[in-house]
């Protein structure tokens, strides 16, 4: 099939630069069939904010949503946005292809103009997308989202050996056919890069601010910790293994046992909330841990204002937006590495490092953070502060997105 034609508007004349024309964004996000509210859905938030900047910026963007049948369908009255079933082919209830209506809906009305942004890794469907893109000579890019780390250890080792290998040899070649494959920290660059080698792997992070809608964050006013001193607290989804549930309560309880004095409140969604609840109860600090329901907005500005720090001992991540929301808050930071942002941790000294995926390494840090004095804090909770606002800014984030779209 012929090329589509250039993104380039008709040359305007002697001595003038050629007019860029108007690009048509279409960010792919697949419904993973969770049972957690959208809202609480990092990949579809991000999505979501990177298409509301491009489209604020003059650009044309898109939406579209591939969902499983049952799932609850999203609502964006100011996004342009296409929900599209997930209807094809599924071996042993995982679902390997995509009908053909379903491709030619997701395309249509394309041009030279229009570039896929595909926000997903480690899924079947992208084998046959992908190739429909090419065949129409769509240009795409990936978005991986921490979606190999957990096949991997912090040193690149392979820890689920089938999985490792369809990536390096399957997969890698989605990859590979990219104008761009978006790393979210360092780290994930590097593993990206150690599955394909010959994709061009750009890092560019999440972030948890918007300087377009929102303006520039003002620090915290807070600058002593707080009454209850040391409260620590973990906002997101409720995913044990993912993100290192089992070892934060663990992890807890062993501090506790040392003769540690804080308490622990998690806020998230998801079915494991009761199971969490269950872990404190085994290990005897179910009193000293409040496991709540998720929060938004000023609610959950509330609840980071309460707490002292904020920890995440994920096995696999791709760059928290809760963890740059609670910097944004002045919370000192209590990460694992597999959240990519330790090296950022270390740098600004906003926290504390997890050394090991270890109850033990989790109750070191805790004990860390409650012989800091009031001082220390304040200087973590500014660092904090400033860790995050480098990280990024929607705002940018989008538009370097749009440059990396058009091959700069």
């Amino acid at each position: 099939m012929n090329a589509l034609p250039s993104s380039i508007e008709a040359d305007p004349g002697p001595g003038a630069s050629p007019r860029v024309s108007k690009m048509d964004i279409r960010h792919l996000v697949f419904d993973m069939s969770v049972s957690h509210d959208l809202k609480a859905n990092g990949v579809y938030n991000v999505a979501r904010q990177v298409a509301a900047e491009q489209t604020a910026a003059g650009e044309t963007a898109r939406l579209i949503f591939l969902r499983e049948e049952g799932q609850v369908a999203p609502t964006e009255p100011s996004l342009d946005l296409q929900v599209l079933p997930l209807e094809g082919r599924k071996v042993l209830g995982r679902r390997v292809s995509i009908n053909a209506d379903i491709l030619q809906a997701m395309t249509a009305g394309c041009s030279g103009q229009t570039f896929f942004h595909i926000h997903t890794a480690r899924q079947p469907l992208l084998l046959q997308i992908t190739a429909y893109l090419r065949e129409l000579s769509i240009p795409y890019g990936i978005t991986v989202h921490g979606r190999y780390s957990h096949a991997f250890d912090r040193h690149n080792n392979p820890t689920y050996r089938l999985t490792a290998l369809y990536l390096q040899h399957v997969e890698r070649r989605v990859l590979e056919g990219a104008r761009f494959v978006q790393g979210l920290s360092a780290v994930e660059c590097r593993l990206i890069r150690s599955i394909a080698p010959r994709a061009r792997v750009e890092h560019v992070s999440n972030a948890a601010y918007s300087s377009r809608f929102e303006g520039h964050p003002i620090r915290p006013g807070r600058t002593v910790p707080s009454s209850r001193f040391p409260t620590f607290g973990y906002l997101g989804r409720y995913e044990i293994q993912h993100k290192g549930l089992d070892l934060l309560i663990a992890g807890f309880a062993a501090y506790r046992n040392a003769g540690g004095c804080g308490v622990l409140e998690l806020v998230g969604s998801g079915p494991a909330r009761e199971e969490i609840a269950a872990q404190a109860q085994t290990f005897g600090v179910a009193k000293y841990v409040t496991i709540d329901a998720p929060r938004f907005g000023a609610e959950k500005a509330r609840a980071l204002a309460a707490w002292d720090y904020f920890v995440m001992p994920s096995r696999f991540e791709g760059v928290p937006i809760g963890a740059l929301e609670a910097g944004l808050a002045g919370l000192p930071l209590i990460l694992s590495a597999e959240t990519g942002l330790r090296e950022q941790l270390a740098d600004f000294r906003a926290g504390f490092g997890i050394e090991a995926l270890s109850p033990e390494a989790v109750a070191y840090a805790f004990h860390q953070a409650e012989c800091c004095s009031a001082e220390q804090w304040s200087d973590m909770s500014g660092a904090a502060y400033h860790m995050a606002l480098s990280v990024g800014d929607w705002t940018k984030i989008a538009a370097q997105l749009v440059a990396l779209y058009r091959g700069a």
